[in-house]
């Protein structure tokens, strides 16, 4: 009888920020900080236990560097899918929310609003289009992986969030107010059928996981 899915979704670490403010880097190559690759390098030697049979990232850098190092401890080779990437903000791209405010301050609460998740960001995707991409690079990872097994995937906040929305069958408006964490690490096991149990949302294996609430 084949196996659950197991799920390993990860968050890829902190990025360089731009005047202390995060920037929306979409599909922009974004590299981590020191703090980023340390952030992913604790987590996977948290996860050193999990005999993961697969392992994935989105093709940007920030991802691939935490899905190298989970797939090089096990002799794995990483499948970077550019299907896994974050959404595209498009020509907003390496501009922080207060920036595209100053900007177009209609256009970003419309998008950002229960009715406004068909609105695309300009040259980029909308949000409804985003969590369509990524319900279907999902349903193509179950079918390469029909007998289940333990799988990783790094990759970025919007798409850990995209998943969650899917596998708890929640609203966008619920999904992208799922937190997730630089490094977060997300689980779920997907049993034959389609029931899914939660097992883990927005955890963190490093040292410095908690100081966000300090």
């Amino acid at each position: 009888m084949p196996k659950p899915l197991s799920l390993f979704f990860l968050r890829h670490g902190q990025t360089e920020s731009k005047n202390g403010r995060p920037p929306f880097n979409g599909w922009r190559d974004a590299p981590l900080t020191e703090l980023g690759r340390r952030q992913l390098d604790e987590a996977a030697s948290a996860l050193a236990h999990v005999p993961f049979e697969a392992v994935y990232s989105s093709d940007l850098q920030r991802a691939v560097y935490g899905g190298r190092k989970l797939a090089e401890a096990r002799n794995l080779e990483l499948k970077v899918e550019e299907k896994w990437r974050e959404i595209s903000f498009g020509r907003w791209e390496g501009l922080t929310y207060q920036e595209i405010y100053a900007e177009a301050p209609e256009l970003i609460t419309k998008i950002f609003s229960p009715d406004g998740f068909d609105v695309p960001f300009p040259g980029g995707e909308s949000l409804a289009d985003f969590f369509q991409r990524i319900s279907r690079a999902l349903d193509e990872l179950q079918k390469a992986h029909p007998e289940g097994g333990r799988i990783a995937l790094t990759a970025h906040g919007g798409v850990c969030k995209a998943l969650w929305g899917r596998f708890l069958n929640v609203s966008l408006e619920t999904a992208w107010a799922i937190w997730q964490d630089f490094a977060a690490v997300n689980v779920v096991d997907i049993h034959p059928g389609g029931r899914i149990v939660t097992r883990l949302v927005n955890g963190f294996a490093g040292s410095e996981g908690f100081a966000r609430f300090e």
